[in-house]
């Protein structure tokens, strides 16, 4: 008996429980309805993708719908507390105003840039002059998508005027015994697992870098939030993308303070080529069947060009890759790109002059993977430490960017010069990475001879333009020879990582590091990685390029190259790690990560034990 009277006291303590939790919903049910609906419309929508969308998932959505819903449920509770009217009306009126700013927000830069509440938005909006916001509105204020925004807004004004005038019949309603019921069992849970996940607000407060907030999202993430948790989210991105800068600052003045030695003796360029969305195998160099590359392939069988087999690239996003390649942290030892120094900063303080002329640089200047690598190559301070001069103007066309550089560069070179060129590539639509009528349009639609169902006249058009792209950037590396051809000069070449053309689906693009399927890395992450070196360097350092030569076949990941560039460049410094040099004798590989958490050779390897059973 005694168990049972327990057991009914325990359950009536819980309905009260229930009913303290619910109290001020129940009492303020108009109020909590439009925080919930308007606050948590990305996370509705979210939902409802689930249905269509293979990259929604259930579980992340509810999750976020908790959230979200915890959120409204604290803004009701504020309201709840406000006990005298006068109070109760500014705190409503408050609320309602920035709820709605941020939906309308939300809608404009959605219609207008297809975007969201997030680290992008107040990323722009933190680098925003008085001059472009005055452009902005000029630009945007009347057209189409915002004149829509403005009628979705007042339809909202007046959905929550009316929630208002109703206010009365929405308390009855709450009031109901089956409604209060029915509201309780939906909302109670969604609350107490809301107050729950809530704890990952405070342990995004204390992310002090971007790799914390980066583990915060892989275990988190951001694609559902509410709005008023994006707002959250966007403000700590910001934190933590300063303090990386800052540290990254620090670290280049500390560059200065360390003991450097140059070998060479003579005169010596080091060119450094950052190519872009370059599939190794539509490369001839490495057996494609169309002749992409006939310049390197020349260049090769003179003996200049020196062509590694096995190299991959652990990322197929440009940003992390530039990043991390511009850096000389070690990711094997979780190094983070802003806790080491890039190389051009280490090459200018061992006193070569450092040249970069950059085609991304004003590449959609308002995305984030560009503002956030921008933020870091070409930060004030660290520019100034790193670089003597740089490329200010836009360029369509890469080799139109190797001309300026060729015609227009100021600075006079100095004994020992290194020259950085990043360039556009193969890099989103092809077919406008090359001039047309320059004699590049080698290959058309009849030159792609594929018989899967989903090649179509189109598929192969994009086949040869992608082609076609890449006997422009070979063109454009025999443009970039051709400067350096009778002087000292060592040419490293090396893109950020592949891409897809057709090559084994109907796909085009990237799609993400998701998949631990060989075809998808083959695609993304191998990439071409040469070294040209002109005659005089051959001549003047056989040992070196001997040892080159005798490393073609071995296992490398592009981020490392950084490290060899030192060694061409003749630089002795604490900074240079002779077992992450492909180049050096002392080489170790290392197990190839991709993505943080593929093992690619493991994948790769288990495809091909696979075939030879068949």
């Amino acid at each position: 008996m005694k168990y049972k009277e327990k057991i009914k006291a325990f359950w009536n303590w819980l309905l009260k429980a229930a009913k303290w939790v619910m109290k001020p919903i129940i009492e303020d049910f108009n109020f909590f309805l439009v925080m919930w609906f308007i606050n948590c419309g990305v996370t509705f929508g979210y939902l409802v993708g689930c249905f269509y969308i293979d990259g929604n998932h259930w579980d992340h959505g509810l999750r976020c719908l908790a959230l979200g819903t915890f959120v409204s449920y604290i803004l009701t509770l504020g309201l709840y507390l406000c006990k005298k009217r006068p109070i109760k009306m500014v705190y409503k009126s408050i609320i309602y105003f920035l709820v709605i700013l941020l939906e309308a927000t939300y809608i404009f830069v959605n219609l207008n840039f297809e975007m969201g509440i997030g680290a992008r938005l107040f990323t722009l909006l933190a680098e925003t002059n008085e001059s472009e916001a005055s452009e902005f509105i000029t630009t945007y204020a009347f057209a189409t998508p915002s004149l829509i925004t403005y009628g979705i807004v007042v339809a909202i004004i007046i959905v929550v005027a009316l929630a208002e005038w109703l206010k009365d019949w929405f308390i009855r309603v709450a009031h109901n015994k089956v409604m209060k019921i029915f509201l309780t069992v939906l909302l109670l849970p969604l609350i107490i697992f809301g107050a729950y996940y809530s704890h990952n607000y405070v342990r995004m407060a204390t992310c002090k870098h971007s790799k914390d907030l980066s583990n915060w999202v892989a275990d988190f993430g951001t694609n559902a939030l509410d709005n008023v948790s994006s707002v959250i989210y966007s403000f700590s991105y910001l934190s933590t993308s300063k303090a990386d800068v800052n540290q990254a600052i620090d670290v280049a003045r500390e560059v200065y303070k360390t003991p450097i030695e140059v070998t060479e003796q003579d005169s010596l360029n080091v060119v450094m080529v950052f190519g872009e969305s370059y599939i190794k195998s539509h490369a001839a160099l490495y057996g494609y069947e169309h002749n992409t590359t006939p310049y390197m392939i020349r260049e090769r069988d003179r003996g200049n060009l020196i062509v590694f087999n096995d190299m991959i690239s652990p990322y197929n996003a440009t940003s992390t890759v530039q990043k991390n390649f511009f850096s000389l942290n070690d990711m094997t030892k979780n190094e983070y790109w802003y806790e080491s120094p890039m190389f051009p900063t280490v090459f200018r303080h061992a006193g070569y002059k450092v040249y970069i002329w950059d085609m991304q640089r004003e590449y959609q200047k308002t995305e984030l993977y560009t503002i956030s690598v921008n933020a870091f190559l070409y930060n004030d301070t660290i520019a100034k430490l790193s670089y003597d001069e740089m490329s200010s103007i836009p360029f369509k066309y890469d080799g139109q960017m190797v001309a300026d550089f060729k015609e227009n560069s100021k600075v006079q070179p100095g004994k020992h010069n290194l020259y950085i060129f990043h360039l556009k590539g193969q890099h989103v639509n092809p077919g406008y990475r090359y001039p047309r009528g320059k004699g590049f349009g080698v290959f058309t639609a009849d030159s792609i001879h594929r018989n899967e169902d989903y090649v179509t006249k189109e598929v192969k058009d994009y086949i040869a333009h992608y082609d076609n792209s890449t006997v422009y950037n070979d063109a454009v590396m025999k443009a970039i020879f051709d400067i350096w051809r009778d002087k000292n000069t060592v040419v490293v070449y090396l893109p950020d990582h592949g891409d897809e053309a057709y090559d084994f689906r109907d796909h085009c693009g990237r799609q993400g590091g998701t998949r631990a399927e060989p075809d998808y890395f083959h695609c993304d992450n191998d990439v071409p990685f040469v070294v040209w070196c002109s005659d005089t360097f051959i001549a003047k350092h056989s040992e070196l390029v001997q040892q080159m030569r005798a490393a073609v076949d071995r296992k490398g990941v592009s981020l490392d190259v950084s490290v060899m560039l030192l060694r061409l460049g003749g630089i002795k410094t604490k900074y240079y790690d002779a077992t992450r040099d492909i180049s050096s004798p002392q080489y170790k590989p290392k197990k190839r990560i991709v993505y943080d958490k593929y093992d690619y050779d493991e994948v790769v390897n288990k495809d091909k034990e696979k075939t030879k059973k068949k």
